[in-house]
């Protein structure tokens, strides 16, 4: 892939940002997890990132918001990355059925039953 207009410094950016949130998440550092997620989904959305980067990110905030407790704002986040994820690679793509898959998982009540049924 060729890096245009700063696009790979952009991904690069945001992928640091996401993993550093997944590493406090994994340290227990709810805190922290939220506002570095958050970074990387802003960055991301500002800087005009591919949607299924976005939605990476936009999916592991859901993770760090549902193992901090907040099971609205988890669930909210979580149907953004699907909703990210279904218009840009549709129903049938890799990333979006793991994200549902773990949607599903996590949050039994609150998923979709069909794949195309997230909103």
């Amino acid at each position: 892939m060729a890096c245009v207009n700063g696009k790979c410094q952009l991904a690069s950016s945001v992928r640091q940002l996401r993993e550093a949130g997944m590493e406090a998440l994994r340290d227990g550092d709810m805190v922290g997890a939220e506002a570095l997620l958050r970074r990387s989904v802003a960055m991301s959305e500002a800087g005009g990132g591919v949607a299924t980067a976005t939605a990476h990110s936009v999916y592991k905030l859901g993770m760090a918001l549902h193992a901090a407790g907040r099971q609205d704002e988890a669930a909210e986040q979580f149907e953004k990355a699907l909703w990210l994820v279904r218009e840009r690679a549709g129903c049938g793509s890799k990333l979006y059925r793991k994200i549902l898959g773990h949607f599903a998982e996590a949050m039994p009540s609150r998923a979709p039953l069909c794949e195309c049924e997230a909103a």
